[in-house]
This record gives structure tokens, C-alpha cells and sequence, in this order.
């Protein structure tokens, strides 16, 4: 699809210094995926940062994986894994 777009001077001159000729619309289309795919990620945060915690009754999540490593890297041992 065409699409005719108005960008700053200086962002079209580095575009034309940096990227050849040919490769312009790929990388657009790219850098456009990229910042989509960001403003998705910042929308998801957002969304579970309404939710109600998962595990409420975990005080401190960094020892509580720790704990379950601990206790995983154990029973692996055990186990001859």
C-alpha cells in the first residue's frame, strides 16, 4: 500500500544518508512495527496494572523465587537431574 507521510527535514536527510534508496519503505514499515509493538507493550502494562495482585499473601516476590529455586535445585539433586 502508498502512503504519503510528512516528516522533518533532518529526520528525511539522516533517512537518506543511512538507508539506500531501496530500502526506505522496509525501513519505515519496521521502524513503525517497532513502535507499535512498544505502544501495544505499554497498553498491556497499563491493563495489569488495574488488576488485583495474583498472589497477595507473597510479601517479597525476590525471595520467594529464590526460595522456590532453592527448593527446586534441591529436589533436582535429589532426583539425579
Amino acid at each position: 500500500m502508498r502512503l504519503n507521510i510528512t516528516m522533518p527535514k533532518s529526520l528525511v536527510k539522516a533517512l537518506r544518508k543511512e538507508v539506500s534508496t531501496t530500502g526506505k519503505s522496509k525501513f519505515i514499515a519496521e521502524a513503525v512495527e517497532e513502535k507499535m509493538a512498544r505502544l501495544r507493550r505499554e497498553q498491556a502494562l497499563k491493563a495489569l496494572e488495574k488488576l488485583p495482585p495474583a498472589l497477595p499473601h507473597i510479601k517479597d516476590s525476590a525471595t520467594f523465587i529464590s526460595e522456590l529455586r532453592s527448593e527446586n535445585e534441591e529436589r533436582a539433586n535429589r532426583l539425579g537431574i
